[in-house]
Parts: C-alpha cells; sequence; structure tokens
C-alpha cells in the first residue's frame, strides 16, 4: 500500500458492513444472521486495506459446520421430540448462543468502522501512514469483520445442515403422536435443553 493511492486506503474502510439500527440487532433470528452477514468481498476489501491477506471461502465455512451439525446428529437420540416442531425448535435453541455472539461482534465491527471512517475524514493519506496506531485499529478492524463473517456463515451452514436432520426426522417418525409427554420421559426432555446439537467452538475459535 502506497503513499500515493488514498482511494485504496479509504474504499477499504467504508465497506464494511452498513450501519444497523437497534432495532435489527434486537432481532435474534437465524434469518437476520443470514441477512446481515457480510460478503466475502467486503471482508477481503477490509484485509487488504489493513495490509493482510484473506483466503477463505464461505462455501468451506458452511461445509465445516454441516459436517459438526451431522456428526452430532449422528449419535443423537431423535425418539426424545414429541414432534418434527419440537425439534426444530430446539435446533434454533442449540444455536442462539452463536446468533447472540454474532450480533454482539457485528455492533463491533460496525461501531469500530465508524470510528475508522471518521478519522479518515480528518487526516491526510500520509498521516495515517505514519500512525502505527491507526494501522493496528484498522488491522483490528478487520479480524473484528473477519470473525463477524465466519460466524455468520458457519451459522448459515449449521442451519442448512439442520433441514437435512428435520427431513430425516419426518422419514422416520412420519405420525408423531400428538399426546403429552408422560413422566417417564420428562428427565430425558429437560437434559435437551442443557444438551447443545451443535458444537459452538468450531467458529467461537476462529481467528485465534
Amino acid at each position: 500500500m502506497s503513499a500515493d493511492n488514498p482511494i485504496q486506503v479509504d474504499t477499504g474502510l467504508s465497506t464494511s458492513v452498513h450501519r444497523l439500527g437497534r432495532e435489527k440487532l434486537a432481532e435474534r433470528t437465524i434469518g437476520t444472521v443470514v441477512q446481515l452477514t457480510p460478503d466475502t468481498e467486503t471482508v477481503a476489501a477490509a484485509f487488504r486495506a489493513a495490509g493482510l491477506r484473506f483466503s477463505r471461502k464461505a462455501e468451506a465455512v458452511k461445509r465445516e459446520a454441516a459436517r459438526t451439525v451431522r456428526a452430532e446428529a449422528k449419535s443423537f437420540d431423535f425418539s426424545v421430540f414429541e414432534d418434527c416442531a419440537e425439534l426444530q425448535e430446539q435446533a434454533r435453541l442449540s444455536l442462539q448462543e452463536a446468533v447472540a455472539a454474532f450480533l454482539k461482534l457485528l455492533a463491533q465491527a460496525e461501531d469500530e468502522r465508524f470510528q475508522i471512517e471518521q478519522i479518515t475524514q480528518n487526516t491526510t493519506v500520509e498521516q495515517r501512514l505514519g500512525d502505527p496506531a491507526f494501522r493496528a485499529r484498522r488491522e483490528a478492524a478487520a479480524v473484528i469483520l473477519h470473525q463477524v463473517w465466519h460466524g455468520g456463515h458457519w451459522i448459515a451452514g449449521a442451519w442448512e445442515a439442520f433441514a437435512e436432520v428435520f427431513d430425516d426426522y419426518r422419514k422416520t417418525y412420519p405420525a408423531p403422536s400428538p399426546t403429552v409427554a408422560s413422566n417417564d420421559t420428562l428427565p430425558a426432555r429437560q437434559e435437551l435443553i442443557v444438551r447443545k446439537i451443535v458444537s459452538l467452538d468450531a467458529w467461537k475459535s476462529a481467528g485465534r
């Protein structure tokens, strides 16, 4: 990156993620994650502006998440669910921690992008290139944006794999009983609330 190419520097700083309303961040759903996940080109541009190299592909992250879900599903006893709706609800609950972490990181990435843009508007290219603190901050902002990108695609990949699990469940249990669970099955259902179908460690440790 050279001092006579200010456009490249500014572009990387201003194309991270769109500024979000607080009401959108409050929607802690998988659909919100999919909608707000930054695209690969945006993350790559931020990395280039920070002097970093970015080479991962979104599909690779999704496949990683899907493998995690399928591995967990192989050893899971799905007979404890009363119907597919209950299974789907439990699947959503298993991803809520990841969704909350994604939205928190997204807010941090957006706030940092805004602060960097303010600095960019009030300094020259030479000043920014000669400021080690600014360069470090821009690099940190790119890393946070990458974590958002990785987390969003991981959640999307996990949910796509869950769709396969739902289909398999419907085939295995085509006519679920509408009766209320007996006292004998209640402990097993309570245990499900604690047990995670999806391991969240896979993407939490990304970038460390």
